[in-house]
Formats: structure tokens, C-alpha cells, sequence
């Protein structure tokens, strides 16, 4: 079994990403020599102008996804964890994080409280209290399903950037 066909089967068949540690243990070899095959593996998705991509995200996690570029079009075809409104007051968290609830309530109305519960349920923010209210913030698990770094300024960047292309 040849290792960077075995590395590319773990991405593609993996739900989420996986580390450098992971790969290793899949295959059998060391560090070094995983990530110097999972960049020949983007490359080749690049030059060969794929709809697909390896996305690196934090130090040494990766995934496979289609590209930003196809994901309207492929929409239809994947049935979201959660729905277009609680989406977009993730989107409003993580743009604006570290975030009151109460600013995120005053943005999108009542029903962000129910929001937030389900993100809360879901791993994808941390809540801190603060008086009366909460602070969110974005959690690793965000990070990781959506594929943004884990620093919160690159996600906003990355968020920002990614609304620019749509």
C-alpha cells in the first residue's frame, strides 16, 4: 500500500480533520515524512486545478472539502448540521467575538437566545458570564468544522475574506 494514497483515502473518508499524530499512526511512518506528503498532496490538488482541496488549519491539522468556490452549487447535496438563521448568528459571533449576548440578541432578535443554546449544545461557542449577561467566543470545534484557524483575529479575517469571494 503506497502511504500518500493511504493519507489521501484518511482525508477524504474522514469527517474531520485530522493531525499530523493521526496520519502517522494510519501509516506507520513518521511526522516529518506525513506532512511532506500531505503537501505534495495540495500541490497536486492545485496544479491540477481540482474542485477539490486539502485545507490545512491550526499547526498540523488537515481536510479535504470542495473548494469555497463550489460550495453553492453543492449545497442541495449536504444537509447543514444547523439551519440558515442560527448560521448567521454563529457568522455574527464569530465576527464580532468576544461578544455580549445581549449585542447579539439586540442584532438578531429574541430568537438568538434559542441560537445560542443549540451553538452552545453544539460545541461550536463558549460562553463566559459577565453580570447579567454572557461573553461568547468561538470554540476549537468551530474551528475544526469550519476549517478557520484557531486564532480569533485570522478568523475574522478569513470570514471577511470569504464573504468578499461570495
Amino acid at each position: 500500500m503506497k502511504t500518500k494514497q493511504l493519507i489521501e483515502a484518511a482525508l477524504f473518508v474522514s469527517t474531520n480533520p485530522l493531525s499530523l499524530e493521526e496520519l502517522s499512526k494510519i501509516t506507520g511512518e513518521d511526522k516529518e515524512k506525513i506532512e511532506k506528503l500531505v503537501k505534495e498532496l495540495m500541490n497536486e490538488y492545485k496544479a491540477r486545478e481540482s474542485a477539490i482541496e486539502i485545507r490545512k488549519i491550526g499547526d498540523n491539522q488537515y481536510f479535504m472539502q470542495a473548494k469555497d468556490a463550489y460550495a453553492v452549487s453543492l449545497m442541495d447535496l449536504v444537509k447543514p448540521a444547523i439551519s440558515q438563521p442560527i448560521l448567521k448568528t454563529l457568522s455574527l459571533i464569530a465576527l464580532k467575538q468576544p461578544i455580549t449576548q445581549a449585542e447579539v440578541v439586540k442584532a438578531r432578535g429574541a430568537s438568538a437566545y434559542s441560537h445560542v443554546k443549540e451553538l452552545l449544545n453544539k460545541e461550536f461557542i463558549s460562553a463566559q458570564r459577565k453580570g447579567r449577561t454572557k461573553v461568547l467566543r468561538t470554540t476549537k470545534k468551530f474551528s475544526d468544522y469550519f476549517g478557520f484557524s484557531y486564532d480569533i483575529e485570522k478568523i475574522k479575517r478569513e470570514i471577511a475574506e470569504r464573504l468578499r469571494e461570495s
